[in-house]
């Protein structure tokens, strides 16, 4: 699939920090201690200060002329029940409940400051990289703003690219059929959560013909596209190769109130 490329610019960046929670089968707080010792192994130039952690204060903050950031051990679990959409909605993951039903402590990972939601993005990915390889008992990894919950193989698939965003931890994608009346072959509806934290309009899917995985490919290459290059699409305009031109409506969302770019595989 081919998109059309803008220059690339950077958003007026939300102040929001970014927040993922690792989930652990077991509880030890002095997992935070090597993961202190990483973060300045890492970045040995970067001038980075952290505030240790004890078995008392089971904290460390840290920041450097950019970004700042803090992991918290919590000794409990999360507060995730089997019928939350994060659950329900983890299509890479057909075992999650079962899985993260019985881990008994989680991380918060908390990025913020920075020059854009880019950046933060990029730090909170180098901070769980190195999370998932000193910690050994971490199970899966959840971004509870979009409602992503990833087990840790896919994880350290997605992270493998240092410079680009991984969008399936960032981004969730949600479906259901559309009405049978609607389209001329049965088809999907998809909508994302979690570009708003980038700045950006959420997508939705209108009469995708195909499987949920192809859908599931095309929504993550699409919300790529529109972080990395941040294009200017106008109503009407239509992106995709020479043999399928799919139309690109703004319009209201149909679940919520924001408007978002309607993406329309069938007329």
């Amino acid at each position: 699939m081919s998109f059309p490329v803008s220059s690339p610019s950077e958003s007026a960046s939300s102040s929001e920090a970014m927040i993922a929670i690792v989930f652990m089968r077991d509880g030890d707080s002095r997992c935070l201690s090597p993961i202190s010792h990483a973060l300045q192994q890492s970045r040995p130039d970067s001038g980075i200060d952290i505030s240790e952690s004890d078995e008392n204060k089971p904290l460390f903050v840290f920041h450097d002329s950019d970004l700042s950031g803090s992991l918290m051990f919590m000794d409990v679990k999360a507060p995730l029940g089997e019928t939350d959409p994060e659950i329900r909605n983890a299509w890479y993951w057909p075992t999650a409940w079962k899985e993260v039903s019985q881990h008994r402590s989680h991380i918060i990972v908390t990025i913020f400051g920075g020059n854009g939601a880019k950046q933060k993005a990029l730090a909170l990915q180098r901070m769980l990289q190195l999370i998932l390889a000193g910690v050994p008992s971490v199970i899966g990894v959840g971004y509870p703003s979009s409602g992503t919950l990833l087990p840790t193989p896919m994880v350290l698939s997605v992270l493998a690219k240092n410079d680009e965003i991984a969008v399936p931890l960032f981004v969730s994608c949600y479906f259901a059929k559309e009405e049978e009346s609607r389209f001329p072959l049965p088809s999907i509806f998809c909508t994302t959560e979690g570009l708003g934290n980038f700045g950006l309009r959420e997508i939705e899917a209108r009469g995708y013909p195909g499987s949920i995985q192809g859908l599931h490919e095309f929504m993550f290459a699409f919300a790529a596209y529109l972080i990395e290059y941040r294009p200017s699409i106008a109503d009407g305009d239509t992106i995709g190769s020479d043999q399928q031109k799919i139309l690109v409506k703004i319009e209201k969302s149909l679940i919520r109130e924001s408007q978002v770019f309607s993406l329309y595989f069938q007329k």
